[in-house]
């Protein structure tokens, strides 16, 4: 079976006795971001047997559906830098959208969030966490 997936990562350093060790973990325990159709999710684990859970939208109790700009936009700060991220479950401040339209973040989308005189780019994954990663005032523009 051939399915797209995205599993976010980072790196830490954990200290053995003697050594360090540098691993490769996710960045969010137990979650795997699969790109397929609703059918193709459901027999992932009704035909193969893959003992999974699935995230449900609260707004219409079925699967949670992510859609393509906002896993994109995800996908595409994760690579970057995911220890410039700051990941939260919990809703921010809600701001103006924007649009980063300077730097390596150029053409991503989201929220302006200020936290301690700080500003930052909110990317949200509807009914599952948020993203952030500081941004220049400068380098954004208002979308609407």
């Amino acid at each position: 079976m051939e399915l797209d997936y995205y599993l976010p990562t980072r790196f830490v350093i954990s200290q053995l006795k003697y050594r360090r060790k540098r691993s490769e973990v996710p960045v969010i325990r137990n979650l795997v971001f699969v790109h397929s159709t609703k059918q193709t999710a459901c027999d992932i684990s009704n035909i193969y047997n893959v003992p999974l859970f699935y995230m449900k939208d609260l707004a219409t109790h079925s699967m949670l559906v992510v859609p393509d700009k906002q896993m994109e936009d995800f996908m595409f700060v994760m690579d970057l830098n995911p220890d410039g991220v700051s990941l939260d479950s919990e809703i921010l401040t809600v701001g103006h959208k924007v649009k980063v339209i300077k730097g390596e973040l150029s053409g991503i989308e989201g929220e302006v969030a200020i936290e301690a005189n700080k500003t930052y780019v909110v990317i949200r994954i509807k009914d599952l966490l948020t993203a952030s990663v500081k941004v220049p005032k400068s380098y954004l523009k208002i979308i609407g």
